[in-house]
């Protein structure tokens, strides 16, 4: 890809996220390395195109979503669901990709310096290339998981546990699923899957059924990374609930909900100007644990399973080259 075309494309994406107010400035720093990060791989095409289908897919799906979003759950600052992200969700979807990417980038940097043409190959000797694998697997995930998650909420289904079904938890439960929101993900992995066979410049000994089996990895890697996603937030993230709202407790940034309401601080102490506070104790805390434990914060969870299916990927790679 022109590096013209691709900075333009980057550019564009930086100042539509600064016009919808739907990154930080510091998000949007965060999103133009990362941005010049895939734009200088030999394989530009398919690095901007997977970025760039992961950024508009997701954004464009979730676009009218916020405000049903924000009457399904309660904003942990009293102010409504954001939906400005902040640098630190931008790498927590992105990190993983952009490390194998670099990795590429030096192991191929030979070729490239000595103006060999770089294809994608993953044939015996080209272990490197396995890298890339992982890098669609890892779109796939969090493509998925942004779609099942966000799409998911708006299911007229009630979302249940996954460890659980039996269980009918609050829309907004981490680990709790919809099928509309498992069919939403699988679509996201399915999407990762058609870039990632058009937009890779595969060497010409590869057939077509390797393609065929390529995206079928890719979208395996997107429906397994949505589950672990849902199970690692079940019990490794705690769930928050608001006990007189009845509704998930969402924390802008995608970090730690505190269990202990604000309104026993003295933010909360202004919201209810004329409330004693013998009386607000007697009616104890507001919020609760309902499912999970507060050992992750929600963007923790999503590197982590990023970089499980990062590092599947990369090792069906690795097979491959044996």
């Amino acid at each position: 890809m022109h590096p013209i075309f691709s900075g333009s494309l980057i550019f564009y994406a930086c100042y539509r996220a600064h016009s919808h107010q739907s990154l930080t400035p510091a998000g949007i720093a965060a999103a133009l390395v990362t941005g010049v990060v895939h734009a200088i791989h030999p394989f530009s095409t398919l690095t901007i195109c997977l970025l760039f289908g992961f950024y508009f897919a997701g954004n464009s799906a979730t676009k009218h979503k916020h405000a049903i979003k924000e009457r399904l759950t309660v904003s942990s600052t009293g102010s409504g669901s954001s939906k400005t992200r902040t640098h630190v969700q931008v790498f927590a979807n992105s990190i993983c990709a952009s490390v194998l990417i670099l990795a590429h980038y030096a192991a191929v940097y030979d070729d490239i310096k000595a103006g060999r043409p770089v294809a994608f190959s993953l044939t015996a000797g080209r272990w490197q290339d396995a890298l890339m694998v992982g890098v669609m697997t890892q779109y796939a995930a969090v493509l998925s998981d942004t779609l099942s998650s966000e799409l998911g909420i708006l299911s007229t289904s009630p979302p249940r546990l996954i460890y659980n079904p039996a269980r009918v938890v609050p829309p907004g439960t981490n680990g709790g699923v919809t099928l509309a929101g498992f069919l939403a993900g699988t679509a996201g992995s399915i999407f990762i899957a058609l870039i990632s066979i058009f937009a890779t410049p595969f060497a010409a000994t590869l057939d077509s059924m390797f393609k065929v089996h390529l995206g079928v990895v890719v979208v395996a890697a997107g429906v397994v990374g949505t589950l672990l996603d849902s199970l690692l937030g079940a019990t490794m993230q705690a769930s928050v609930v608001d006990g007189r709202a009845g509704k998930i407790v969402e924390s802008p940034g995608g970090e730690k909900v505190l269990v202990k309401s604000p309104s026993w601080q003295e933010g909360g102490a202004r919201r209810r100007t004329h409330e004693k506070k013998e009386e607000a104790e007697e009616r104890g805390p507001s919020r609760r644990v309902l499912v999970g434990r507060d050992l992750l914060s929600n963007n923790a969870v999503n590197v982590v399973m990023a970089a499980a299916m990062a590092a599947a990927g990369v090792a069906w790679g690795l097979w491959h080259t044996v």
